[in-house]
């Protein structure tokens, strides 16, 4: 089963002398209202770079193209960056699903799957498990194409998985040196959310394959102990996977966007709203961590900064007690048990906005914390204060 499919992910070109509207379409804007800009820009780009290790040299060239695009464009949007309306991209070309060599059969499935065309991809790749003599390299494809169609979200049949980790594994067992064949067993594996094998195969990846962990690998890593609820793990593999990816350059802006997301996605859903000081420093932790991996990448770093405000401010001490009161004995003392009353009945902000968000009538300290609009979007909350 495809999912239905979005026209503007699929774009891979624009112009030179793009307008500033034709650069927001290149994103989904509209149909998709402006607010949505990041969200769309860090979507298409993580998609993108699920298709840049494929088997066919050509492919992987649009799909970094396409990547280098979409880091233009997200500058200009976001930052006022110009270069943007230089255009560039790929031009993605339907081909005949005519094959009679392996490379020919890259080429193909290459081409529909930067199209987003699944479908073909799959009827072609399937077609080559008869047709070709390589039975190993034949699978190698067809593990790659529904590897990529669950990573983007253009493959969402469960059914398939069991298909696809059979081809994986039939190319690592002729194959157990590529690290594409390893990526696909791995995305697989996630998809049919089997975690502790996919943590497993990323291990035996780390084994087999000549040189070092590919950044791919480590942030397929990263995603495997997010969901298995492995906070740190989770952290040492993003950092270790932009590291590596700082070497090879190409890759760098999509692994940061994917190594962000995969954080302040679990970091939104699995530590908020903060409940202890020991939550909080979690929190502070994982922040930190998502902050440094977005360096650089607009959309990332957009994602990343509401939480950045909220961990720079959620244990700060907010006053609860009575404000009258409070005055008359600052009056009294001639103001010298204030600093020691203020602290008394104060307590930290994420506390009175974890304490306030059950309540039906809320007061001015939880008013004071929760009405700053940061507050508000990293606990994914409409609140106006009375």
């Amino acid at each position: 089963m495809v999912a239905t499919k979005e026209a503007w992910k699929t774009a891979s070109a624009l112009p030179a002398g793009a307008s500033y509207d034709q650069m927001l379409e290149f994103f989904g804007i509209p149909p998709h209202p402006k607010e949505q800009l990041t969200e769309n820009i860090g979507s298409k780009r993580r998609a993108w770079h699920h298709k840049t290790n494929s088997g066919n040299p050509v492919g992987r060239v649009k799909a970094k193209e396409v990547e280098a695009l979409i880091q233009r464009l997200s500058e200009t949007l976001m930052r006022g960056v110009p270069g943007g309306a230089d255009g560039g991209g790929a031009t993605v070309e339907i081909p005949d699903a005519v094959f009679e060599t392996l490379e020919e059969l890259w080429r193909i499935v290459t081409e529909y799957v930067l199209a987003d065309d699944y479908d073909q991809a799959l009827q072609v790749a399937r077609e080559a498990g008869s047709r070709l003599m390589e039975t190993a390299d034949a699978a190698a494809v067809l593990a790659w194409v529904m590897a990529t169609g669950f990573n983007t979200g253009n493959l969402i049949n469960p059914a398939l998985l069991t298909e696809g980790l059979a081809a994986a594994d039939t190319a690592l067992g002729e194959h157990p040196d590529v690290p594409r064949n390893w990526e696909s067993k791995v995305s697989l594996l996630v998809a049919a959310s089997r975690g502790t094998e996919a943590l497993a195969a990323v291990e035996a990846a780390a084994r087999a394959v000549t040189g070092p962990v590919t950044a791919r690998l480590q942030i397929m890593r990263a995603r495997v102990a997010v969901s298995l609820g492995r906070s740190e793990e989770a952290m040492i593999a993003a950092v270790r996977a932009v590291n590596t990816a700082l070497a090879d350059g190409d890759d760098l802006p999509a692994i940061r966007s994917e190594a962000t997301d995969l954080l302040v996605t679990w970091l939104s859903a699995k530590l908020l709203p903060i409940k202890s000081a020991a939550d909080l420093a979690r929190y502070v932790e994982m922040v930190n961590v998502a902050a440094w991996c977005s360096d650089g990448v607009p959309d990332a770093e957009d994602q990343v900064r509401v939480h950045r405000m909220w961990a720079a401010n959620a244990g700060k001490r907010v006053f609860v007690g009575s404000w009258k009161l409070r005055s008359f004995l600052a009056v009294c003392t001639g103001f010298i048990s204030l600093p020691i009353h203020n602290y008394v009945r104060s307590s930290p902000a994420w506390k009175v906005f974890s304490d306030g968000l059950g309540k039906t009538e809320h007061d001015d300290a939880f008013s004071i914390v929760a009405s700053p609009q940061y507050v508000q979007r990293a606990h994914n909350l409409k609140w106006v204060a009375p």
